[in-house]
């Protein structure tokens, strides 16, 4: 492995990490609550929102008590019982790792599910997936126990195991670009079939890029991709990365739910009924026939949408 020593130190980025979480916790207890409005005050009843909103509430709380224990070591270690490195493992750290691992398990679930429902319920789609997730969660839950048995203090995994916790991320990782893909697939087939007059396929494509972004879970995949190569060549910032990365993998999934909340998320329902759903044109005259009409096109993908077609002349008979 290289030496860090010009970057950060392993301190140095668990200070700064601290830091960014707690900007993170912020940012997700106003989605939570956000979240919570929507539900409650409109009372959308879409099918896939339940489980979303149930694991959602457990990373809610899962990333409380990993902030909280981040908190309690920095300021024990600062203030209280000052030591020379507040970076190095004890128990408690050893717990916010273990929540770090759970996370990523429930986040990748989230998405499974998210494939799932856009796959209109194909069950072959996500066998792989769904045993992927799992060898994955337990490498990575091994690689903590290893830890406390070789060396409880180390700051980060020893060289000797580095590469069982290279084979869990990289697990994880790979899960998350395919689910990724699956996702993205779906919505991108389906939003080219949805043509929409007056609408050109590249504006439409702009409109649904956040969605697409959001539900495919691409925020999720390039914070684990930037940590995944931090831990695999043994940086210190990987002590950065990671506490902002566990309210990462929790706000992932609440993005969904605020989108379910809005009626502007992809399932199998919206899907399954764009064409039954189909575009309307409604011609109406203007007042003092000029023999010029307007067209107002309405579009389901969500809300409903108004879109101006502009004038036409019609032909007198």
């Amino acid at each position: 492995m290289g030496s860090f020593e010009h970057t950060v130190n392993p301190d140095q980025a668990t200070i700064l990490g601290f830091g960014l979480e707690g900007v993170a916790y912020g940012i997700h207890i106003l989605l939570f609550g956000i979240a919570i409005s929507l539900i409650v005050n409109k009372g959308r009843k879409e099918p896939s929102i339940g489980p979303i909103f149930a694991v959602s509430c457990l990373l809610f709380c899962m990333s409380t008590i990993h902030f909280a224990i981040n908190f309690n070591n920095v300021y024990t270690s600062t203030m209280v019982h000052p030591r020379p490195h507040i970076a190095a493992e004890t128990n408690l750290l050893a717990g916010a790792d273990t929540i770090f691992i759970l996370s990523d398990f429930l986040s990748q679930s989230v998405l499974i599910y998210r494939c799932y429902l856009v796959w209109k319920k194909n069950i072959w789609v996500i066998i792989l997936p769904v045993l992927v997730a799992f060898a994955a969660a337990s490498c990575g839950l091994a690689v903590i126990g290893l830890v406390l048995s070789i060396d409880p203090t180390a700051p980060q995994a020893p060289a000797d195991i580095v590469p069982f916790g290279d084979a869990s991320f990289a697990m994880s990782l790979i899960l998350n670009f395919a689910s990724s893909s699956l996702i993205v697939s779906r919505m991108w087939f389906f939003g080219r079939e949805q043509d929409v007059p007056g609408v050109p396929g590249r504006s439409r494509s702009r409109l649904q890029a956040p969605g697409v972004i959001i539900e495919s879970g691409l925020l999720f995949l390039a914070t684990q991709f930037v940590f995944v190569i931090l831990f695999a060549i043994a940086h210190p910032a990987q002590a950065l990365v990671e506490p902002l990365a566990v309210q990462i993998y929790a706000i992932s999934p609440l993005l969904i739910v605020v989108r379910v909340g809005m009626g502007k998320s992809y399932d199998y329902t919206t899907i399954g009924a764009s064409r039954a759903r189909a575009t309307t044109s409604l011609p109406f005259s203007w007042p003092g026939g000029d023999g010029q009409d307007n067209t107002t096109m309405g579009t389901t993908f969500g809300d409903t949408q108004d879109v101006e077609l502009g004038q036409y002349r019609t032909e007198s008979t």
